[in-house]
């Protein structure tokens, strides 16, 4: 839609008005194509944007996000959207929906550009161009501010230094000078004139348009200006016998020197000094306008027998600067690029904490046999994981994700989308790399912030004595089905009915806890805040009972390659200490450990190595003890401190 200003007969077409969705339809994180509306001045320049669509899981009924996207989207004004235009912004994206809000801004640009390629008409250029459309008036001082025209200033002591340099200072120039040593001997002021901004503002409207047909055709116009005594083209120009030749000036550029004649002298009005004329090259001249290249001016001095001799006056450098060509289009690097390089800080940091985990985990044997070591570093490790990877880096992974994930080769989305969101990325790889080799214990266990949130809640319900209730082996049997029921519930709401998917994954409290930190409306607040209640009484409840990502992963860890956590033949007959220890009940009578229910906390791991707490580990210490004739000692008893462990079946001492 075409945009114009004025009224009547003063009304100006002045850009464009356009839809993404009727452009391009680009795709948001939902793969469900959004639409934003915005305006492109005929300059390329955004003028505004403002969302009419749109179906992103982390924006829909989250006022916060939707605020921060409003203004998000409302920065973009005064950004080039034209092809060619240098410049890359590097914004404050929408916290948690960071892959809705470029998606959103790179349509924009895109569809900018687009509207511009087919209302106007043009050609985009496909190397360096010479800027002959765009035009802005401007003085000659602010050229020489601007680079479009270089200067130099010849005083009387600069000419006096000049003829002394060439071993003339004895005599006196042919030009005399004026008195005093700081007067103006020669300003002169020259640039590239087929650049229109520089051309028209420096040899006036009248010989610009005299000019415009040769530099379209492709001549080559430098434009001369200047002040002061002498006048740089000389005095031989308009004689036949010398050839009408500008004697004063040459031009070089690399190895070729130019020398200028009448007939290349276009008279201009005087913008750019007392004297001003265009020089066109010829038309076979091999010159480069973006290279540099220099004005010579010469000058004579006079003997006393009225012989003249040659010396060199000054020279002018001068390269075109960069805002008057017109660059291609670089080629735009990837979009899933950009997020890789703004969150180096947070990769590594991410990167390092999985390296550690890793370690954890390779290493739990000397770990958990320090029991105090181990209470420290598994709260260190959620507290880092809440704090940082959930409320700081928003890196909450979720059935979204999983969905997403799944549906996108069906809807032609490529590698891009995989790679769209880094830290979501090195966390998925890395939860399916452990969910192969481990299970489903390191992910939930670790590395879910909504989880670290629950189990760290847990630990100060239990500082505070609150009653704590766990299911029996077969009610909880039935309650584990509850997050199987969700997933399914999800996931074939996500395929048949879209809409209903995204409301349905809300039953998933990570958007409100984690990524919003309970900026939301009321009910999904106090929803988030239900759930973290019940996980007081009832560790992990939500995680055991109801998460569709646990499920998911519950189901994809069945099968796994490695069985870290080891068991004895006493274990589960008679021995129910590790039973009774693992806080989400994940043991069974047996003793075996029904790994779709680990979290890889490690508690049982700290029982199973403790030969004080251990049945059959304190009767081997007992029977070592009493070969050595050393004097048993009491079973500790658990503190019950800050931060207390969780309570294990009282154990004693087999006798002797």
């Amino acid at each position: 839609m075409a945009a114009y200003a004025g009224e009547g007969d003063e009304e100006e077409l002045v850009g464009y008005i356009f839809s993404t969705l009727d452009v391009l339809r680009a795709p948001g994180y939902s793969s469900t194509p959004f639409d934003v509306v915005a305006g492109v001045t005929l300059g390329g320049r955004v003028t505004g944007a403002a969302v009419l669509f749109h179906h992103e899981p982390y924006l829909l009924n989250d006022e916060r996000r939707t605020s921060q996207l409003v203004r998000f989207l409302g920065s973009m004004s005064g950004m080039e959207g034209r092809l060619g235009a240098a410049g890359g912004m590097e914004p404050e994206f929408v916290a948690g929906a960071t892959i809705s809000a470029r998606a959103m801004r790179n349509a924009v640009l895109e569809g900018a550009k687009i509207v511009l390629r087919y209302r106007n008409e043009t050609v985009p250029v496909t190397e360096p161009t010479v800027d002959m459309l765009n035009f802005r008036p401007m003085s000659a001082d602010e050229l020489i501010a601007d680079g479009g025209i270089a200067n130099v200033v010849v005083t009387n002591a600069t000419l006096e230094a000049a003829m002394e340099k060439a071993g003339l200072g004895h005599l006196e120039p042919q030009v005399l000078p004026r008195r005093g040593a700081d007067a103006v001997y020669l300003d002169l002021r020259a640039g590239y004139a087929n650049a229109s901004t520089i051309g028209r503002n420096s040899v006036g409207q009248g010989a610009y348009d005299r000019l415009y047909e040769p530099m379209r055709n492709g001549r080559h116009v430098l434009v001369f200006g200047s002040y002061g005594t002498y006048d740089f083209r000389g005095t031989q120009f308009n004689n036949y016998t010398h050839g009408f030749r500008l004697e004063r000036i040459t031009v070089t550029q690399g190895e070729t020197e130019f020398e200028f004649h009448k007939s290349d002298l276009v008279y201009t009005d005087y913008s750019l000094g007392r004297v001003a004329n265009a020089l066109m090259l010829p038309e076979s001249a091999e010159w480069d306008p973006f290279a540099p290249w220099r004005a010579d001016i010469h000058a004579q001095a006079r003997h006393p027998d009225g012989r003249l001799e040659p010396f060199h006056l000054t020279s002018l450098e001068y390269r075109l600067p960069p805002q008057y060509v017109l660059m291609p289009p670089s080629a735009p690097r990837a979009a899933w690029m950009e997020p890789w390089v703004q969150q180096r800080v947070p990769l590594v940091i991410l990167g390092s904490a999985l390296g550690l985990l890793t370690l954890i985990l390779g290493f739990q044997g000397p770990l958990t046999r320090r029991r105090t070591l181990h209470r420290w570093v598994r709260l260190g490790f959620l507290g880092f994981t809440i704090v940082w990877l959930g409320w700081i880096a928003s890196a909450q992974l979720s059935i979204v994700h999983l969905i997403n994930y799944l549906q996108a080769p069906f809807q032609g989305l490529g590698l891009a989308f995989y790679l769209a969101e880094p830290l979501i990325v090195l966390i998925s790889v890395y939860t399916a790399v452990s969910l192969i080799i481990l299970g489903r214990g390191v992910f939930c266990g670790w590395l879910c912030p909504f989880g670290a949130l629950q189990e760290l809640l847990a630990h100060v319900a239990r500082l505070f004595r609150l009653p704590q209730w766990n299911p029996s082996e077969r009610l909880q049997r039935k309650l584990w089905w509850g997050k199987y029921a969700s997933l399914v519930i999800v996931v074939g709401l996500a395929i048949v009915a879209p809409a209903a998917g995204a409301i349905a994954a809300e039953i998933e409290p990570f958007k409100t806890a984690i990524t919003a930190i309970f900026q939301r409306g009321w009910p999904y607040v106090v929803y988030a805040v239900i759930l973290l209640i019940i996980g007081l009484f009832t560790e992990r409840a939500f995680c055991r009972f109801l998460c569709p990502l646990g499920g998911a992963l519950a189901i994809l860890g069945r099968v796994h390659l490695v069985d870290l956590l080891k068991r004895r033949p006493e274990c589960g007959s008679p021995c129910k200490l590790c039973e009774r220890a693992c806080p989400v009940k994940a043991i069974e009578r047996s003793g075996r450990i029904k790994m779709a229910e680990c979290f890889q906390c490690l508690d049982c791991m700290v029982e199973y190595h403790d030969d004080r707490r251990c049945p059959p580990l304190a009767k081997l210490r007992k029977i070592r003890q009493r070969a050595q004739g050393a004097p048993g000692r009491q079973a500790p008893q658990p503190n019950r401190g800050v931060l207390a462990p969780r309570p294990a079946a009282a154990i004693v001492e087999p006798a002797e």
